[in-house]
């Protein structure tokens, strides 16, 4: 067994990166606003665990994420202002068959004092060598926070002459388990560099019922690595919320909230490895900081 450590400079890089990014994600919001809502899985449509474009283009230099995985993990976070902690656990998985990944999940979580589980299921489709699309359907059991339903879908199309660059146009729908739905729609794009570089952002606009509360939203991510290596990738997302239920009957209203994520996708034997998050949120009403920790094993 042959453990890869990441080099000392790739770190210092990393670090100037989330203070660049938290300079851009400060001067960005007067003029692009974001929902985040660490409640409802995929809030940006286009999730970080996704089967993104595992045929991206011929180059051998392209990031290429898991497609035949299963991984298994935990969460604590902690949050300010009386709100106390969240904490849970995870498990998905992806299955490739011809031109067809499959994907599922099974998140329990406690938030806000109750608890529940909430489990979705999905199929990337790839077209051809240049369009794919998915669609991804999720509901829960408990867990006010969680969404009654939800469904995610997307399209993609390649671009340029290694099909490096890939644009996504996307919607989602969202039936909480209060009063309120959510219509999302998407737009974004994703560049991948001759060197181990991907460069993503997106912004998305949602319209948030009763009231039809217009919340649009912006993120910007940058990642670095190589398959069987490592994945780091750096995410900052800002702007406005709608709502966010904090109880059964309560919610919060109309605010501007920042997020900035660090993954560490870290390969430690040849189809094994582990998975790290750390995330951070802050809002006018708490902050909110933690890590998840998972094993993935590819098959």
């Amino acid at each position: 067994m042959k453990c890869r450590i990441i080099p000392v400079g790739i770190v210092k890089q990393l670090c100037q990166l989330v203070g660049w990014l938290l300079i851009l994600s400060l001067a960005l919001l007067p003029a692009a606003h974001a929902q985040e809502s660490a409640s409802a899985p995929g809030a940006a449509l286009v999730s970080p665990e996704a089967p993104a474009p595992v045929t991206a283009g011929p180059s051998e230099t392209e990031p290429k994420l898991l497609t035949n995985y299963v991984e298994s993990g935990g969460s604590y976070l902690t949050l300010s202002n009386g709100f106390g902690y969240w904490a849970g656990g995870y498990s998905r998985g992806v299955v490739t068959t011809g031109k067809n990944i499959w994907n599922g999940e099974i998140n329990g979580q406690r938030e806000f004092g109750d608890a529940g589980v909430y489990f979705a299921a999905g199929d990337t489709y790839n077209f051809n060598p240049d369009w794919y699309g998915s669609l991804t359907l999720g509901s829960s059991a408990g867990g006010f926070f969680w969404p009654r339903f939800r469904a995610d879908g997307f399209l993609n199309k390649k671009w340029l002459g290694r099909r490096q660059l890939v644009t996504t146009f996307g919607v989602g729908y969202n039936i909480a388990k209060d009063v309120h739905r959510d219509h999302t729609f998407f737009a974004g794009s994703t560049y991948y560099f001759n060197r181990p570089w991907v460069v993503e952002e997106g912004i998305y606009f949602n319209l948030s019922h009763p009231g039809a509360v217009f919340a649009p939203a912006g993120f910007v991510a940058l990642t670095q690595g190589r398959n069987k290596r490592h994945y780091v990738t750096v995410r900052t997302g800002f702007g406005e919320e709608a709502y966010q239920l904090i109880g059964p009957t309560a919610t919060l209203n109309d605010f501007q909230s920042q997020t900035l994520t660090l993954t560490w996708r870290q390969w430690v034997g040849t189809n094994w490895g582990f998975n790290f998050v750390g995330d951070y949120y802050r809002s006018p009403f708490y902050m909110r900081g933690g890590s998840s920790f998972g094993f993935f094993k590819e098959f």
